[in-house]
Order: C-alpha cells, then sequence, then structure tokens
C-alpha cells in the first residue's frame, strides 16, 4: 500500500520475495502497469541474478510482457 512519509514522498510496504532459483530472501520485485492495464510484477534475485515475470498469482514469459508492452 502507498503511504507518504511525512516529507511528501511516496513508500511502499516492504515485501520479502524469495527466488524460485537458487531460494535467496533479497530479491526485489517492482510492480508494473502496462498499456493494456494488465498489471506485472518484475522481480530480480540479487545472489543468483535470475529474473522472473509474474501476472496475478503466475509466472510469465517476458515475450508475453512485451507482447502487451507494446502500442498498437
Amino acid at each position: 500500500m502507498d503511504e507518504e512519509d511525512g516529507m511528501g514522498r511516496r513508500t511502499r510496504d516492504t515485501v520479502t520475495v524469495a527466488c524460485a532459483n537458487c531460494g535467496g530472501q533479497d530479491a526485489i520485485q517492482i510492480e508494473i502497469t502496462l498499456p493494456d492495464d494488465t498489471e506485472v510484477r518484475f522481480n530480480s534475485c540479487h545472489r543468483c541474478e535470475h529474473r522472473w515475470w509474474e501476472a496475478g498469482s503466475s509466472v510469465i514469459d517476458l515475450n508475453s510482457v512485451l507482447e502487451k508492452a507494446r502500442r498498437r
């Protein structure tokens, strides 16, 4: 959930993301809304550099993200 930090900056709750590849607990997650209004999450593991995309509760491949992101 977005909140203001008292200085006018937006902050988000911290989410711990576990890497499905190595089990590391320090992956980052970035939420993105694509041009077709699909909400996706990009994840990247600091330990093993594994990267993956999610939409809802499913893992999706990069080609799907790129297709949805393409402006028509």
